[in-house]
C-alpha cells in the first residue's frame, strides 16, 4: 500500500492543482492575432511536468503570478 502524505483530498477522491511558478513564455503568431503562452510549474510536480497555459487563462484565474505592467 503507498500512502500520499500532504495532499488534501475532497469527497470525490479529488484535489486541486495551484501553479508554483512561471518557467517560461512565448508567443504563437496565427494569421490574425498573436496569442502568449506561459509555462506553469504547478504544485506537486516537477519543472518537467509544467503545461503552457494562455496568458488569458493565467490572467482570469491566477493574476499574482504574471509581473504587473504599467500603462
Amino acid at each position: 500500500m503507498v500512502e500520499i502524505e500532504g495532499l488534501p483530498l475532497q469527497t470525490a477522491i479529488s484535489y486541486i492543482e495551484h501553479p508554483v511558478k512561471i518557467l517560461d513564455e512565448k508567443e504563437r503568431v496565427t494569421r490574425n492575432k498573436v496569442v502568449k503562452f506561459y509555462k506553469v510549474q504547478w504544485q506537486n510536480h516537477s519543472e518537467d511536468e509544467a503545461t503552457w497555459e494562455q496568458e488569458s487563462y493565467i490572467l482570469e484565474h491566477y493574476p499574482h503570478l504574471l509581473p504587473e505592467v504599467s500603462m
